[in-house]
């Protein structure tokens, strides 16, 4: 009794099992009989599955028992299921052609080269398989060159790129003219290196005699680099202008002075002061050991003009000045060399103001007072106003005498004293 019913549970458990199965899923069984028409796996429900020969993918021109023994397992898609006979039929082939077009995917994803072989041909193109997938090259596809007959294409391996790719229209579109014309400029590329290095290689071996020089030159341009200190005066060569500046030549290297160091004054143009083959004298400004690299100042950075200004000038001095530029807001004194001073328009005059140029012009020297004096922020601010203002009268005096004196009444009150009786 005990043994039916557990013969009854495991049947109905199997039934369970074999009721979970569904089309589509994948699943592994062991290879248990190899026929001329299938194949028969044992699955791990208690079932069988039966794969057909046309959905077995086998290599073209081979039998089942050729590429499987018993024992082996294989991976398969359920296609169907015969729940009254207990049979699942399955498919390699389709598993094998999802798998394949995933293949095709990551090539097309990552610009892979694929090969093909192709099969058939048409007016249009060619038809060649990847595995499981067929894909099209259209005769435009199949060369750089002009191509007029596709048959002589079919039975030959390519190697190819896919250039689309529609899922939903099952449509592979693949070329090989582009890996061909990869490799042509591959090869044009090569080929240009490798004149490049011949020409190279001769000019290397035609001065050959050259080298013990080279190397002497290049010690002699380390050694005066290591010997560079920021502050020195070196004699230089102007050997190239630029809008920022220029590069001059110290003996073998080059730094760059900047438009900036060019003097302590207002520098409108590189040109205006340098040209190139100009000889110079220089300051080391900046040295870059790391990189190799040094600046160079044609000004004397020694003798900072604020630096000297400020030994002579103090806040409230009168001192004379050259109108070097207007703006709307006020003038700029040119005080002394590299030193100028900004005058405010509200500075110019006691009276009201409205055009700078109407008090001051370029050119002009006048008397200010120094009314604001920062040499250390390199700034100065003037005034004509307070230059030439009247000096205030000192009245202390006056009223001095007028409180020793007293009031007008008490001062009379005296004088009147007699006539109040």
């Amino acid at each position: 009794m005990t043994e039916n019913l557990s013969m009854k549970e495991l049947l109905e458990q199997q039934e369970q099992e074999f009721n979970s199965v569904k089309v589509g899923q994948t699943i592994t069984g062991k290879i248990t009989k190899i026929a001329h028409d299938d194949i028969t796996l044992e699955l791990n429900y208690g079932f069988d599955g039966v794969i057909s020969i046309k959905e077995l993918n086998l290599p073209k021109g081979k039998y089942a028992n050729e590429v499987y023994n018993v024992g082996d397992e294989i991976t398969a898609v359920i296609t169907k299921v015969y729940h009254k006979d207990g049979v699942i039929h399955l498919s390699k082939l389709k598993l094998d052609e999802k798998s394949d077009f995933a293949d095709l995917e990551k090539a097309y994803q990552e610009h892979r080269i694929i090969t093909v072989n192709v099969e058939k041909n048409i007016e249009r193109g060619v038809f060649a398989t990847y595995k499981t997938q067929t894909l099209f090259i259209p005769i435009s596809q199949l060369d750089t060159k002009f191509v007029t007959d596709t048959k002589a294409y079919v039975g030959h391996n390519l190697e190819v790129y896919i250039k689309e790719m529609d899922p939903k229209k099952n449509r592979l579109v693949a070329t090989h003219r582009d890996v061909l014309q990869e490799r042509l400029d591959k090869e044009r590329e090569e080929r240009r290196v490798r004149i490049q290095e011949e020409k190279e290689a001769a000019r290397i071996k035609a001065k050959a005699e050259k080298e013990a020089r080279i190397a002497k030159v290049k010690a002699e341009k380390e050694e005066l680099f290591n010997s560079l200190e920021v502050g020195q005066r070196r004699d230089g060569k102007v050997t190239k202008l630029m809008s920022y500046g220029a590069f001059v030549d110290i003996g073998g290297i080059e730094g760059l002075l900047h438009i900036n160091n060019l003097s302590w004054e207002r520098v409108e143009s590189v040109e205006d002061m340098l040209q190139e083959g100009q000889e110079v004298q220089v300051y080391v400004l900046d040295i870059d050991a790391e990189h190799k690299k040094f600046a160079l100042a044609l000004k004397d950075i020694n003798n900072d003009p604020w630096e000297l200004v400020k030994q002579d000038v103090e806040l409230d001095d009168i001192i004379t000045g050259t109108i070097v530029r207007t703006i709307e807001k006020g003038a700029f004194v040119k005080v002394r060399e590299g030193v100028e001073a900004f005058l405010p328009i509200s500075e110019l005059s006691e009276e009201r103001v409205t055009r700078v140029t109407n008090v001051v012009n370029v050119g002009d020297e006048v008397n200010v007072m120094v009314i604001e004096f920062k040499p250390r922020n390199r700034r100065m601010v003037v005034s004509i106003k307070e230059a030439t203002r009247e000096p205030e009268e000192d009245i202390s005096e006056f009223l001095e005498t007028e409180d020793s004196l007293g009031t007008l009444g008490e001062l009379f009150k005296e004088k009147f004293k007699g006539l109040e009786k």
